[in-house]
């Protein structure tokens, strides 16, 4: 059997939309976290629209690194277009972004849920646990979701119905799904959120309209791809409690003081 290997894809970028973070989560702070987490071996660094000053960073750390002016969606394209194309399918990717932070444990947590499933999150995400119908989540109302729950050595896991941008999967799997990654990372902003309802089969019309009023996507093409494609069901897993938050205070992972990783 061919040896498995874990490389972070690590995304960092100067441009961006101002948002309430943490104090101690600066995109210096996250990558400094990231590369004591996960290693600096295997680990490769997307700059896009980085200035000299960030790019100085990343050459005094001694990481590899690339140079590249696409935007958010567009770098996220480059990967799947490009990026995976230099791996091996039996290789593990971990597709990171520069506003998480982790906690020790993190990558074997994350090596056990690879075992398991087809995506991996560490991101606990908030949004599911707003029965109120209050969340940004739409299959979260009246009621908890239905999920799944498996366990490894380090933590419990659920099924969840998605994540963020920041997740980890087997090369082969981003090869096999890789035009729905292409279809939703179209614009500006990657529609994260609807390319995981679909990989994980979740049939929402409501969902198929909203993200069509956008004007990014034709509303026949995503029902055409939701719908009536054949593709085999992702299971995509987060674990409780979280190993990784997203940065932005409104969005933490909860029941951890992460103003203290």
């Amino acid at each position: 059997m061919a040896k498995k290997s874990l490389h972070v894809i690590y995304r960092i970028s100067d441009k961006g939309n101002s948002k309430n973070k943490l104090a101690n989560a600066s995109k210096l702070d996250c990558l400094t976290n990231a590369v004591q987490e996960f290693g600096a071996d295997n680990f490769h660094v997307i700059a896009d629209n980085c200035a000299p000053a960030t790019l100085d960073v990343l050459k005094s750390a001694g990481l590899n690194f690339e140079v590249t002016a696409n935007g958010n969606a567009g770098t996220c394209r480059y990967i799947f277009e490009e990026v995976i194309d230099r791996y091996a399918p039996e290789d593990f990717l971990y597709l990171l972004e520069d506003d998480y932070l982790h906690l020790p444990g993190s990558r074997q947590a994350l090596l056990e849920g690879l075992e398991i499933a087809d995506y991996v999150t560490l991101y606990d995400h908030p949004d599911m646990y707003h029965p109120d119908g209050k969340g940004m989540n739409p299959f979260v109302h009246d009621e908890f979701p239905k999920c799944s729950i498996y366990l490894t050595a380090s933590t419990h896991w659920r099924s969840t119905v998605s994540t963020t941008m920041t997740f980890a999967a087997q090369v082969k799997t981003l090869l096999e799904d890789r035009e729905i990654w292409k279809l939703f990372s179209k614009g500006t902003t990657p529609h994260d959120f609807f390319s995981f309802v679909m990989l994980t089969g979740q049939d929402d019309m409501s969902e198929a309209r909203r993200v069509a009023k956008r004007g990014e996507i034709p509303l026949a093409r995503i029902i055409a791809e939701n719908f009536f494609l054949e593709r085999r069901k992702r299971l995509l897993i987060s674990p409780m409690p979280s190993f990784a938050t997203h940065t932005e205070t409104e969005f933490l992972a909860p029941l951890i003081d992460w103003t203290k990783v």
